[in-house]
Formats: C-alpha cells, sequence, structure tokens
C-alpha cells in the first residue's frame, strides 16, 4: 500500500506569543509531518519552540530554525516557510532502517513479547505543540501527514535538547548526557563557532576523533550535508540504519569538545528506543 499524504486537523492557539496545538487522529502509522507556516510575517525561526507529545509525554523537542538546519543537514531542501518534522530517519539506504522508527498507532495493546505484534504501550494522543515567538505577526499554520497502515509503536526516535556553556578555549567535556538508550546522532550547535574538534569516550575508549574540518569532508562523502556552525556525530553518516551508539550498560560517555574560545552550545540528541525510554 503507499503512503497517503492528507490534511491534519486544525491548530488551535496559533497567535503572535501563543503556544499552537494540534492533536493528529490515532489510526494510522506517522513517517513525516509536513508544517506550513504563514501569514504576514511567520517563518521557523518565530518557532521558539516545538514538541512532540505521545500519551502527554514529550517525545521531540527542537526550535523551528534549528529544525530547518537539521533538515539539510540530512539533505532535505531548506526552506523557512515548510518545516518537515521527520519521525523516521530520512536518507538512511535501506527502506527497513528509515521506517523502523515511525510512530505507529491504531494497533491494539498486546503484551507478548514473542508477537510481531507486541505493541505493550499503545498511544491513545499524539500531539504537537509549537511556541510561536511574539514578534510574529498575524501567523498561521498547518500540516500534512505522509503516513501508512496502522503499526505496533515499537522503537522511536526521542529527541532531546541540552545547553552547555564552555568558559574559553581548551579541552571542554560533556558526561552527563542519558544512558541506556541507541544514541543515532547527537548535533552541537554553536552559538559563535568555535567548535575546533570533537572526541568520544566510551568507558575509556576513544571511538570518534575528528576535527569540524575531517568530519565535513566525511559526512559530505556520505549522505549529509554538514552546516555551518554545527558539528553533528553521526554513526550513521554512510547510511547504515545499524551503526547507532550502544549505550546500554555504559558507565561512563563523554564528548570531548576542543573549543576556540568561550560559546554557547545548544546540543540535541536523536535517541532510539521504545516509547517508555
Amino acid at each position: 500500500m503507499p503512503r497517503i499524504f492528507r490534511a491534519m486537523p486544525t491548530f488551535n492557539g496559533v497567535g503572535a506569543g501563543q503556544t499552537a496545538t494540534v492533536n493528529l487522529p490515532i489510526g494510522n502509522t506517522y513517517y513525516s509531518l509536513l508544517l506550513e507556516l504563514g501569514g504576514t510575517t511567520f517563518e521557523a525561526s518565530h518557532i521558539d519552540e516545538m514538541r512532540v507529545k505521545g500519551n502527554g509525554r514529550t517525545i521531540q523537542t527542537v526550535a523551528g530554525a534549528d529544525l530547518n538546519v537539521i533538515n539539510q543537514f540530512d539533505r532535505r531542501a531548506a526552506s523557512v516557510d515548510h518545516l518537515v518534522l521527520d519521525f523516521e530517519r530520512y536518507g538512511l539506504i535501506t527502506r527497513g532502517g528509515r521506517e523502523v522508527t515511525a510512530i505507529g498507532t491504531g494497533a491494539l495493546k498486546n503484551t507478548n513479547r514473542e508477537s510481531p505484534n507486541y505493541n505493550p504501550v499503545p498511544l491513545t494522543t499524539l500531539q504537537i505543540e509549537a511556541d510561536i515567538a511574539g514578534t510574529a505577526v498575524a501567523p498561521t499554520l498547518s500540516a500534512k501527514a505522509h503516513q501508512g497502515p496502522p503499526l505496533p509503536l515499537g522503537v522511536i526516535r526521542h529527541r532531546r535538547k541540552f545547553t552547555y556553556s564552555p568558559a574559553g578555549a581548551g579541552d571542554f567535556e560533556i558526561s552527563d548526557l542519558p544512558k541506556g538508550l541507541l544514541i543515532d546522532k547527537v548535533f552541537f550547535k554553536s552559538a559563535s563557532d568555535r567548535i575546533n574538534g570533537v572526541k568520544l569516550d566510551r568507558d575509556g575508549f576513544r571511538l570518534f576523533d575528528r576535527t569540524d574540518a575531517q568530519n565535513d569532508v566525511i559526512q559530505s562523502d556520505g549522505v549529509r550535508t554538514p552546516q555551518a556552525s554545527w558539528f553533528v556525530y553521526d554513526p550513521t553518516e554512510e547510511g547504515h540504519a545499524a551503526e547507532s551508539l550502544v549505550t546500554a550498560g555504559v558507565q561512563d560517555l563523554r564528548f570531548i569538545l576542543d573549543m576556540a574560545g568561550a560559546d554557547t552550545l545548544t546540543v540535541y540528541v536523536d535517541y532510539i528506543g521504545g516509547f517508555a525510554g
């Protein structure tokens, strides 16, 4: 069955300085949403934060302007008035690897772990919230969804946001990111473009060590498009879905950033795991 592409219900609370919300219908599997921003003055940068919530729990958090950059990193087209919110992992080589994190709804509860339809925590609500900046003028917001038949929820992508403030040049270590789930990507957004390179140690063993220039070259040769002022740790950069970073049972996970000076960092971590993860 081909995917369907259909309009979602109307957003409520669309206005400058307000939080717009929409409850997405339950019953199909969600692969992505296409958000259309309109009005007198309303574009991606006017969405201060957007949240995806399932059963009232936040699954993903991202600012509108940052989502636009992340989409370009994944080789989607740049746009300030149309934003794609992916639930699948865009750009991977195999369809199964790409679609595994789609958000399945409509399947019945099934607690039998041996069943192919294992679905211990079905989604009964799925909601999008968007905090609209006060500088927007007469904004409008609508969404259409790429959907498929009902599926068990399975594993999904959890996007979590963190902030850090390196005080000066030299190594800056980030060792407090939550562990347990697979890490699909880590996006380091530098407010002042001062990341020279990044290393990754897992329980004392160095897994990754690249300068910013090296990272850009390698990812450009793969399935990504590097973005200015962003350093992305992406194990799936060659398009292989199974290359995510294992953190279950890990005692120490440490990203070491070589900073050229003081900075403000916004860090998005894409985890892959069950809804309860």
